[in-house]
């Protein structure tokens, strides 16, 4: 099993810029501003042949207001779960008052820790000689680093990962059958208590503070001896909405996790309905023919009576037009109503992604669609389809065979499409069609 190890310290020490120095990747936000950090952030890593994980955490910055408050709750639960702690200050500012509380923390409340004391921002000669007197934290032997240009950094991994047993083979950890699913919406329409709700637990830091959540955030979900990855991700606003810097590479990161995922849960408040700033985020997972479910969350908050869903649905299924095959699930995070029905949705749907259907099941159902509607023309000539196959890919793609693909018309494309979904379950799934010339 593989270590974790934690980044602790105060707010804009440099834990975001060691976690990406570290990991070799830009993972974690970083920027000027205290706090940008909010959640856990967790990583795989690996280091001289040995794997581990890597926690960013929220600076320790204990003021009264809720955020702060989630910040720190979450601080103190990453420090619970690591193996070993990388404390963290900055050598400009010397030792805080700050610091000195997180040093007492540390000792008198997780001293069954192993605590590698390091010193960031160590970016010259006279600030090294400044740095190694710090020792009035109660650590000796500071690890004088810069997670900046990297300097310092190997010898302090060297020496935790020999002070830990770490794997030296990904093998027993391989994650290539679990199925990653990105959590998608505008902000505050409940993605990280969907992820909370699932996980039993407050993994992600929950607020009615609109854009909570910045980075895109991994747990690990194991449902009916299956495993899935749930990726919480940040509000996707609309783009003239979006400051520069924090929520721009915020937008980014969700992004990338639509690329990472196999499915996307696309939640909607039940009280908005559909906006077009939740096309626009449908749009962006079919484009990447990636699987959907729309989760109507919050229906808890809804009056209703026995024709409320069906009259939503049916408003749902009427703005989505030639979408319309995305399956749609009423749930509620606060209450767990169907949670776990999304993800059984979602695992269906990805199982239908792979899914590889013979040559011969494919001309037998073409041959059955050619019998219900022939391929009219407008230009008078005749189209002819001689067969089609499945096209080696990671969604659903089917080549037709023809002997003039310029004759297609748009109708006849829709109509086959919708005799594959009937025909094969591609509920949720985008399918891609190509016809060739043969």
């Amino acid at each position: 099993m593989k270590p974790l190890i934690t980044l602790v310290g105060r707010p804009n020490v440099g834990k975001s810029t060691l976690f990406n120095r570290i990991l070799r990747q830009k993972s974690a936000i970083v920027d000027p501003t205290p706090g940008v950090t909010r959640d856990r952030h967790i990583n795989p890593g690996e280091w001289q042949g040995k794997h581990f994980l890597l926690m960013d955490t929220g600076g320790y910055a204990p003021e009264n207001d809720t955020l702060s408050v989630a910040m720190l709750e979450q601080t103190m639960r990453a420090i619970a779960d690591a193996n070993a702690i990388i404390f963290m200050v900055e050598a400009r500012s010397g030792l805080t008052y700050l610091d000195l509380d997180i040093a007492k923390i540390l000792k008198k409340t997780f001293s069954d820790k192993k605590i590698f004391f390091a010193i960031n921002k160590v970016d010259n000669p006279q600030l090294a000689l400044e740095a190694a007197a710090m020792v009035r934290s109660g650590f000796t032997e500071p690890y004088l680093i810069s997670a900046r240009d990297g300097s310092g950094v190997a010898d302090m991994l060297d020496d935790i990962l020999d002070a830990l047993p770490c794997p030296e083979s990904e093998d027993e950890e391989d994650d290539d059958d679990s199925i990653k699913l990105a959590v998608l919406g505008r902000p505050n329409v409940g993605k990280s208590s969907l992820v909370n709700a699932l996980l039993g637990s407050d993994r992600q830091i929950v607020s009615d503070v609109p854009g909570t959540t910045r980075d895109a955030i991994d747990s690990v979900l194991k449902r009916n001896g299956q495993e899935y990855i749930l990726i919480d991700t940040a509000g996707l606003r609309k783009r003239t909405k979006i400051d520069p810097g924090i929520e721009y590479y915020s937008s980014l990161r969700t992004e990338r996790a639509i690329e990472r995922c196999q499915v996307t849960l696309v939640l909607l408040d039940a009280r908005l309905g559909l906006e077009s700033q939740d096309m626009k985020i449908i749009h962006m997972a079919i484009e990447r023919k990636k699987g959907v479910v729309i989760l109507v969350n919050k229906w808890d908050l809804i009056e209703k009576d026995f024709k409320t869903s069906k009259k939503f649905t049916d408003k749902l299924r009427m703005q989505l037009g030639n979408i319309g095959y995305i399956p749609i699930i009423f749930t509620s995070a606060l209450t767990k109503k169907n949670c776990y029905r999304a993800i059984d949705t979602a695992a269906q749907i990805a199982l239908n992604r792979r899914q590889k259907i013979s040559t011969s099941n494919l001309n037998r159902f073409l041959q059955e669609a050619l019998a219900m509607r022939h391929p009219a023309t407008k230009s008078g000539k005749e189209l002819k389809i001689k067969y089609m196959t499945q096209i080696e890919s990671s969604h659903p793609v089917f080549a037709f065979f023809c002997n003039d693909p310029q004759l297609l018309e748009n109708n006849f494309k829709r109509f086959l499409e919708k005799r594959l979904r009937e025909s094969f379950d591609f509920e949720g799934l985008p399918i891609t069609m190509r016809f060739l010339r043969k």
